[in-house]
């Protein structure tokens, strides 16, 4: 007889659990997030030093919920902040790209340490590579038009559209495949050493 734990969808319970991580993974971006933007190179690299900083609570999010949409809420939850920055069309990428990282993760049903971070890992990538796009695409038009939303003077301006380029952009991506994945790592062995012996999981 299948319980609600053994079942594929994901129930209420769920919902609350994921709701919670969401929380704390809002809380790990807004302070690490923040303290990455006051300087320029921390604004930009802003998604790969949050990925490896908030792979913890996705991690124990999917120790404890192993069902297909799990990977795509969470991810939903942490994209949304993406509307301060006015990027409708970056946010609904990176909204698609966790609904293929989690996809991904569903093949083998959420089991298996590796595919969870591979899945990470992927969504993670998706959302820096896609949630920026639009900007790189632009040519620099994108931060022009929103200069007073992201209160900049014109030095920084000129500083931020330097940066703005398509090899910045490879690097990137490039960052975050490395801090995603060192994060899930890291985070997995604090919960295997820690977390599972205190029985939390």
């Amino acid at each position: 007889m299948k319980t609600n734990r053994d079942s594929k969808k994901i129930t209420v319970r769920d919902l609350i659990t994921i709701g919670m991580m969401g929380a704390i993974s809002l809380l790990i971006f807004f302070t690490t997030g923040g303290i990455a933007a006051f300087t320029l190179i921390g604004t930009i690299a802003n998604i790969p030093i949050v990925c490896f900083f908030t792979s913890i609570a996705y991690m124990l999010l999917v120790s404890k919920v192993h069902k297909p949409g799990t990977f795509f809420i969470m991810g939903l939850i942490n994209v949304l902040p993406g509307l301060m920055a006015a990027n409708f069309t970056g946010l609904i990428l990176s909204a698609i790209g966790w609904g293929i990282a989690d996809l991904f993760a569903s093949l083998k049903n959420y089991r298996g340490k590796k595919i969870l971070i591979s899945a990470y890992v992927l969504g993670c990538t998706l959302q820096s590579a896609l949630f920026t796009l639009p900007m790189y695409l632009s040519g620099g038009q994108y931060l022009i038009e929103r200069k007073e939303l992201l209160r900049l003077s014109d030095t920084a301006l000129q500083k931020y559209l330097s940066f703005f380029v398509w090899p910045v952009f490879g690097i990137n991506i490039i960052l975050t495949i490395l801090t995603s994945l060192l994060g899930a790592v890291i985070a997995f062995r604090i919960l295997e050493k820690h977390i599972k012996k205190a029985g939390l999981i």
